[in-house]
């Protein structure tokens, strides 16, 4: 009785994982056709460097989605999670949010100091997050410990 019911969520777990993936497929192959329609559209009507700025951003969230697809397929294929592609949607999604706040960020006047107090602020704490991430990966790499954990059976 106890392995029917394994074998059963186990099956609806792998539904669930091949419908994520499927999801996640289409949205990252509709999210680069629509940022790159976009860049093209508004290539002659938006100033180039904004234009650069709006495709990066798609392109960035394209890449997370990507990362977070390789990480399902490796869980389906092996049964096992890899930590090193969270830590790397967690880069992209850092730099993402970065480029965002510079491309966004107007020439700082002293009615906008507060503000561009925060913006300063926020870009510090992002930085940190990005060292962070990167040193985990150095770490794992380094020691070796980037192996596949094993899940629960």
């Amino acid at each position: 009785m106890q392995a029917k019911v394994d074998q059963a969520l186990s099956s609806a777990e792998d539904i669930i994982y091949i419908g994520a993936a499927l999801v996640l497929i289409v949205a990252a192959g509709t999210l680069l056709i629509f940022s790159t329609s976009e860049f093209i559209a508004d290539f002659n009507n938006n100033p180039i460097g904004k234009s650069i700025s709006r495709l990066l951003d798609g392109l960035l969230l394209v890449l997370m989605l990507v990362e977070i697809l390789h990480t399902v397929g490796i869980f389906l294929k092996k049964r096992k999670l890899v930590i090193e592609p969270f830590l790397a949607v967690g880069i992209i999604a850092a730099i993402r949010r970065v480029l965002v706040i510079t491309a966004e960020q107007v020439h700082p006047t002293p009615e906008h100091a507060a503000a561009f107090r925060m913006t300063m602020l926020e870009l510090g704490l992002l930085a940190v997050m990005i060292l962070s991430f990167v040193f985990c990966i150095f770490l794992l790499r380094r020691h070796g410990r980037d192996e596949p954990v094993e899940m629960e059976e």
